[in-house]
């Protein structure tokens, strides 16, 4: 089961970042200057990734560029390995992550790490933002009703 949840964890008032993998909860109070150090690979990757897609999307030739989806993703789940301080594998996020949330998750994360917006990341996987906004929608016209999660 992956739990997908938007809310914040307190540990003595300090703001926690959240990884649920299978059953497993993994948290981080802070990213840590490693994970700032450690980012380029990753970011260059993710920006690769854009070009590549905003070149194909324009009708430009790609197929010259010698990049595959497994160095992408796994360029970029090693540094998600470490914003977590490597308490868990690549391995750990390729069987319990959902491939849904994968790239955007990463991308999020290194974005504001990389903006020194860290504050905003809160708890991973993700709630995709439909999701987000109909639960919210619903709990505003019956606040006794909870809309599960999905597992």
């Amino acid at each position: 089961m992956t739990l997908c949840g938007s809310y914040f964890l307190s540990f003595g008032g300090m703001k926690m970042i959240t990884c649920t993998l299978g059953e497993k909860k993994y948290t981080v109070d802070f990213v840590s200057g490693r994970a700032l150090r450690e980012m380029e690979p990753a970011s260059k990757m993710y920006g690769r990734l854009v070009r590549l897609s905003q070149d194909a999307t324009e009708g430009k030739d790609v197929s010259q560029e010698q990049l595959t989806v497994t160095d992408a993703l796994d360029t970029m789940v090693k540094w998600f390995c470490i914003l977590f301080n490597n308490q868990f594998t690549p391995d750990e996020v390729y069987d319990n992550y959902p491939a849904d949330r994968l790239m955007h998750d990463i991308a999020l994360a290194l974005m504001a790490t990389q903006t020194q917006t860290t504050e905003v990341l809160d708890t991973f996987p993700t709630i995709p933002a439909v999701q987000e906004a109909e639960q919210i929608l619903a709990e505003a016209e019956n606040p006794e009703v909870t809309i599960p999660q999905e597992a």
